[in-house]
């Protein structure tokens, strides 16, 4: 499956694009959610594939937190973070580019300006975007350091089209969660849903 005509005509039309990183960009939510379980199984919390997909774009630190508080269990947040960041980085080999994303980027390159907007910490958003040499092709990184507020709030993404110069509205942005998507919207941009791409 591809983008539809109406998708490429607005596409084509946006002064900028902002894209999310996992899951919509790259191909790392299995190695986030085999992480995920790890910890999840090392701190007694109750974690499903189901509740995993639902908190995609929330930052580690505050899943952690949502996920004790569900559980009632008391845990160091701090070490948990520490041990899932820990885990995802050790299989940042396994982690590849979306190719039908990718293939935008690589096309829209030097003719629009394009961010990121990630719920990840800014060390690793830089580390994977590195790893794959990503970086060039964007003018902005934001990331869950930069802003107070985050995903379903709309920060991050109106943020990372302050950075570009472009007015929110002028931007289409892309995401793969829920809570991505009301974000873009949140935010006066277009959204486009890349599971209906990619799947």
């Amino acid at each position: 499956m591809t983008f539809s005509a109406q998708e490429l005509k607005k596409i084509e039309q946006a002064d900028a694009l902002i894209f999310d990183m996992d899951g919509t960009l790259i191909d790392s939510m299995p190695l986030h959610y085999q992480a995920w379980s790890e910890v999840a199984n090392t701190y007694q919390l109750p974690f499903s594939k189901e509740r995993f997909y639902q908190l995609g774009g929330v930052p580690t630190y505050e899943t952690l937190e949502i996920l004790s508080r569900e559980a009632n269990i008391s845990i160091d947040i701090a070490q948990a973070k520490k041990l899932k960041e820990s885990l995802y980085r050790s299989q940042l080999d396994k982690v590849e580019v979306i190719p039908q994303i990718f293939e935008l980027v690589h096309r829209f390159h030097g003719h629009k300006p394009m961010a990121i907007a990630t719920g990840s910490s800014k060390t690793g958003a830089e580390k994977v975007l590195g790893h794959l040499g990503l970086l060039d092709f964007f003018a902005a990184v934001l990331t869950a350091d930069d802003v107070e507020n985050h995903k379903p709030a709309p920060d991050v993404f109106l943020k990372a089209a302050s950075a570009l110069g472009i007015a929110p509205a002028q931007c289409v942005a892309f995401e793969d969660t829920d809570i991505g998507l009301q974000a873009i919207e949140s935010a006066g941009m277009i959204a486009i849903d890349v599971r209906l791409i990619v799947t």
